[in-house]
């Protein structure tokens, strides 16, 4: 295996040279740089990440902390985050914390602890002082809290959208199953623009409210139940996620209603399974590429000392299917 001394030698420099073209030195011309480049290629040489982190006291890495993995619109974010954090040069150690504060406040410090220079996360209610008193620099996703740099959809208009939409197919009462309505989330926009529509359009509406934990375990299975046992003449769902609204579209077509004619159903997150079902899912499309390039970017800029603006949405579109 080649070392710093051979690629030195090959290309008739001293080790320190080869040290800062590896490092990316702007001290070093062009022609000296090309010879180390070359010899590196010759003899195969790949530098030693781990001893090149100790000695900046950081790695190139940024730490993403998510609820799940079997999320699909976390699993989808993470996948655009990674690709897009490579295209700067930076990796991505990927981390879950799906239930309670406790996990959260672990799998931080396990991401903080492994000298990642700065960390993309979900928001979990109660840890604002806990991500507002670290050190390393944090941005935060689906978050309105002022407890670090926060990404998010712009849910209020998400909520417009699929709210005006469901109304302007004629539907008159309308049952929302929103996500876990905790502090500081930007989700709940969603639910408060739905109701503001409704009364503001004087649409009968109701509400039901799920759990993290029935988000993370698929567990929609009894809040469906009684969206079906307890309402008889509603003709409209939307749901807060696509796999939520894919169980009502089952449901519904196992108990004998035609959708979109007797009830009509909107989704959120437009994950790649929507399009798939039958009929497709009308749903509203957060641009994962945007949400992942603007919380990658942010982050590398306060990791750089760069100021940003502490609040960021992105647009939300509706993608009308079948369903409606």
């Amino acid at each position: 295996m080649s070392t710093i001394n051979d690629v030195a030698k090959e290309a008739k420099v001293s080790t320190a040279t080869v040290s800062r073209v590896i490092n990316g030195s702007s001290r070093i011309n062009v022609q000296t740089e090309k010879r180390v480049l070359d010899a590196m290629a010759k003899l195969s040489y790949s530098p030693n990440t781990i001893a090149r982190s100790l000695a900046k006291g950081h790695n190139d890495c940024i730490g993403f902390l998510l609820p799940d993995l079997n999320l699909p619109f976390w699993a989808k974010l993470a996948h655009e985050v990674e690709k897009c954090a490579r295209s700067h040069g930076w990796n991505v150690m990927i981390s879950c914390a799906p239930k309670n504060l406790d996990d959260y406040y672990s799998a931080y410090n396990r991401l903080s602890g492994s000298m990642v220079s700065g960390i993309i996360t979900t928001y979990i209610g109660g840890a604002d002082e806990f991500i507002k008193a670290s050190k390393t620099p944090t941005v935060t996703i689906g978050s309105i809290s002022e407890c670090s740099h926060s990404i998010s959809s712009n849910d209020e208009q998400g909520g417009i959208f699929a709210t005006r939409h469901l109304i302007s197919r004629g539907c008159k009462k309308i049952i929302h199953i929103s996500g876990e309505m905790l502090p500081e989330r930007s989700s709940n926009e969603r639910t408060y623009a739905f109701i503001k529509e409704c009364e503001r359009y004087g649409i009968q509406y109701k509400l039901y409210e799920t759990s993290l934990v029935d988000q993370v375990e698929n567990n929609y299975a009894g809040i469906i139940g009684n969206v079906f046992y307890e309402n008889t003449d509603f003709d409209g769902i939307f749901a807060s996620n696509d796999i939520l609204a894919s169980m009502c579209l089952s449901t519904s077509l196992s108990l004998g209603f035609q959708v979109p004619r007797d009830i009509k159903i909107v989704g959120y997150d437009d994950i790649p399974i929507s399009a798939m079902m039958y009929p497709p899912l009308t749903t509203i499309r957060q641009n994962y590429q945007k949400l992942s390039t603007l919380a990658v970017e942010t982050v590398l800029n306060l990791i750089n000392g760069i100021d940003v603006p502490k609040v960021q949405q992105i647009s939300v579109e509706l993608i009308v299917r079948g369903t409606t």
